[in-house]
């Protein structure tokens, strides 16, 4: 066709964008690595992908972390599966990268309620868009993500409809969530789950992590609080009898990620090689 590399490389761009072409890597891509192998053995994880990101920015970092959990995702799906989606910053970006790859009879469903912050992708937002590009029939959670007291919570539980929306939050085999640290300019608080004074509170009691919006002390058990009663969304014992895919980047996530490898939360992750690395000296440190 004599076509240049630099007309070839742009026509494949202007594909993937018009979604007549995808391009997927294989996760096996991602696991070659002795970091891996690794956390694989402590944790007893069924896969662990270190994504190498010496030199980087911090955002860059996430970038390409979420660039390979995006790929490793199709690996981890399977035809048939239900999949419950957290949110956050890392899944709104790894919606955004996730290659368009059909998947047969999968179901995508939110894990916790409606939010509105028109500067940050929603929990919504972030079900929607993995649901579109793996043409999956996907099933929104129609409540406010938190109620203003436990009270309205627990009448908007009562109703019928949003009862069996709940329920069925049980029926999803898998789950893919980050972690967050128990810090008072969390998502949580940009998103007005909680308050500044409230994470604090949460803090005082031992809480070290966020997972899609419930707090875990070090070890990975629930810290419980005044939010858990007006939260509407997937609690810990539910989430955790899922397959969880958990992924991660940074150093700020440290002690959160540990705490969540510890309860048991992931079956396989997607992290950072610097995270890694802090992961497995703290580890060493302590045998």
């Amino acid at each position: 066709m004599k076509l240049s590399r630099p007309t070839v490389i742009s026509y494949l761009r202007q594909a993937k964008a018009r979604e007549i072409v995808s391009v997927r890597l294989s996760g096996e891509h991602f696991r070659t690595h002795d970091l891996a192998d690794r956390l694989s053995e402590h944790f007893s994880l069924d896969g662990a992908y270190v994504i190498p990101v010496e030199g980087l920015s911090d955002e860059s970092r996430l970038h390409e972390v979420c660039e390979a959990a995006a790929h490793v995702l199709l690996d981890f799906l399977q035809p048939g599966d239900q999949l419950g989606v957290s949110w956050g910053e890392t899944l709104s970006q790894i919606a955004d990268k996730v290659p368009y790859w059909s998947i047969e009879r999968l179901t995508i469903r939110q894990l916790i309620g409606a939010m509105s912050n028109p500067l940050l992708r929603t929990a919504e937002r972030c079900s929607t868009e993995i649901a579109h590009r793996l043409g999956a029939l996907c099933v929104n959670l129609n409540v406010p993500a938190v109620c203003s007291n436990a009270a309205l919570a627990g009448l908007l539980r009562a109703e019928p409809i949003i009862a069996e929306q709940l329920q069925q939050l049980t029926q999803c085999n898998k789950a893919i969530f980050s972690v967050s640290p128990c810090t008072p300019d969390g998502h949580v608080t940009q998103f007005n789950i909680v308050t500044e004074k409230e994470v604090e509170h949460y803090a005082a009691q031992g809480a070290v992590g966020i997972i899609a919006g419930r707090f875990i002390d070090s070890l990975g058990q629930p810290v419980l609080g005044e939010v858990d009663d007006r939260l509407m969304g997937i609690d810990l014992a539910t989430l955790h009898q899922m397959s969880g895919l958990l992924v991660a980047s940074g150093l700020d996530k440290l002690p959160a990620l540990l705490a969540a490898l510890k309860g048991g939360f992931a079956n396989q992750l997607v992290i950072d090689s610097l995270l890694a690395e802090a992961i497995l000296s703290r580890v060493d440190a302590r045998s």
